[in-house]
């Protein structure tokens, strides 16, 4: 995504970035956003957007990265206003995609949508 595309209240899921050579968003929409969240700050360093961003000088490696667990336990915001533009970098982890998977699973039977396979 190239940063003209981006306007006021937009929010982008960047989830492909999970190894060092992958890159989905221009690294300064990363300065435009007021709003950067991650799964993981550490590995959004090594591998996300932030890596890119970090490497071409328009974020610093002690850049403040909101993780998702601590929007999810009350520690920190999320989108403030209805003109936010927000970003979550997602590089994937293991036990964030189990509990998610869980908790749709859980939902869908809940709702008696969806089909159980067996394996």
């Amino acid at each position: 995504i190239k940063a003209g595309f981006v306007v006021a209240g937009q929010h982008i899921t960047a989830m492909g970035s999970d190894a060092e050579h992958k890159n989905e968003i221009a690294p300064a929409i990363l300065r435009m956003a007021d709003l950067y969240v991650a799964d993981s700050a550490r590995q959004t360093k090594r591998l996300g957007e932030l890596h890119h961003a970090i490497a071409t000088g328009v974020m610093t490696a002690d850049a403040d990265v909101t993780e998702i667990g601590q929007i999810i336990a009350g520690d920190k915001h999320g989108r403030r206003s209805d003109s936010d533009i927000t970003i979550a970098d997602l590089t994937g982890t293991g036990v964030q995609d189990t509990a998610i998977a869980t908790l749709a699973c859980d939902r869908a039977q809940a709702a008696n949508a969806g089909t159980i396979f067996e394996s």
